[in-house]
């Protein structure tokens, strides 16, 4: 398998799983997907808009230049039906992205214009460096979620082996 077709794989996996965490974090009270629990983020909702936003930002927004100006999502403050609706779109957007790479494509720069004190500040990075850094964002973000919900003696909603493998055949398949 190529690298870009494990990227595909990947990022197929991780959208399937992520709508899995959405809806278990939305069958929770309010008050407990917004309850702080002193993680990197403060509850489950802001962990998993963090996660939204982060794919927006380098997978959608930073490729194409338009990242410096655009504000984060208001995760505290999102209701459901704002969530599922970011969800698909972000998803929609990072898998388009992802689907119309090819190999060549990992070695290019992504140039990132983000604010810093003095202005505007300018990083260049190489696509295969953000793709596989938005893996791990994703995964590392989500054991800190496992971790949360098992805290409440509630299961979290694992990826399987057989949705990886579906994920697998799909990248071969494009």
């Amino acid at each position: 398998m190529s690298e870009v077709e494990s990227f595909r794989a990947f990022y197929r996996w991780n959208s399937t799983v992520r709508r899995k965490y959405l809806e278990a974090i939305l069958s929770l009270p309010s008050e407990e997907r917004l309850r702080d629990r002193g993680a990197s983020y403060p509850s489950l909702q802001e962990i998993y808009v963090h996660v939204l936003d982060a794919l927006n930002s380098w997978i959608v927004l930073v490729p194409q230049d338009r990242y410096l100006g655009t504000e984060d999502l208001p995760g505290r403050t999102m209701t459901p039906d704002e969530l599922r609706t970011a969800t698909a779109r972000i998803d929609r957007d990072a898998l388009a992205y992802v689907m119309s790479l090819r190999e060549g494509d990992l070695d290019r720069e992504i140039v990132c214009h983000y604010p810093g004190d003095n202005g505007p500040v300018v990083r260049r990075f190489p696509t295969r460096d953000v793709l596989w850094h938005m893996v791990e964002e994703e995964l590392q973000h989500r054991g800190e979620m496992n971790a949360l919900f098992w805290q409440m003696d509630i299961d979290p909603p694992l990826g399987t082996y057989p949705e990886w493998t579906d994920a697998l055949v799909g990248a071969r398949s494009d």
